[in-house]
């Protein structure tokens, strides 16, 4: 007679799991060379940040709670206003430096990164695939973060929740203060 052992996988195998997940859809979109966050590299992308849970970005895995220290963690690691940006793409020293193209440097990261206009951001990799993998997961965060976002803000029927109107509110009374 033989036991059938089941056993749940370890932290540590998930962890693996997650990490050669994401290593095998970056490599991926090296080929590719575009990302889309809901393409199929993306979505593998996020389940494999779902499973590992960084530390550095908080309680991604939590579908209720939006991670702020994470937020700020990325932001002050990319370029201001790549957010607003559809298509981000990753060069290497190309010239624009020179161009009329202003240059954004994050606080945190000395890389520079041109802003090409409203829907277009150019970032230069110069450290390799290190400057690649940092990038493609805080994207990948932002997204995720920005989801839970839109996903806590509606109600049942895809209408603004009370909560998220009384924010717009607030959003508005404080921007004519500034004023």
């Amino acid at each position: 007679m033989s036991a059938d052992f089941h056993r749940e996988p370890t932290h540590a195998q998930i962890s693996r799991a997650a990490i050669q997940r994401l290593y095998i859809s970056m490599r991926h979109l090296f080929m590719r060379g575009s990302y889309k966050p809901l393409g199929v590299s993306g979505e593998s992308m996020i389940a494999a940040m779902l499973s590992l849970k960084p530390e550095i970005y908080g309680s991604i895995a939590d579908p209720e709670r939006v991670e702020l220290d994470g937020l700020l963690y990325i932001f002050q690691r990319l370029p201001k206003g790549i957010e607003q940006c559809r298509y981000i793409k990753l060069i290497s020293r190309e010239g624009y430096d020179q161009s009329h193209f202003e240059k954004l440097v994050p606080p945190r990261r000395k890389r520079n990164c041109f802003r090409i206009d409203q829907e277009q951001m150019f970032i230069e990799m110069t450290r390799g695939g290190s400057d690649i993998y940092d990038i493609l997961t805080h994207l990948t965060f932002m997204y995720i973060e920005a989801e839970k976002i839109r996903k806590n803000s509606l109600d049942l029927r895809d209408r603004k929740n009370r909560s998220w109107l009384m924010l717009e509110r607030l959003v508005r009374i404080l921007r004519r203060a500034q004023r």
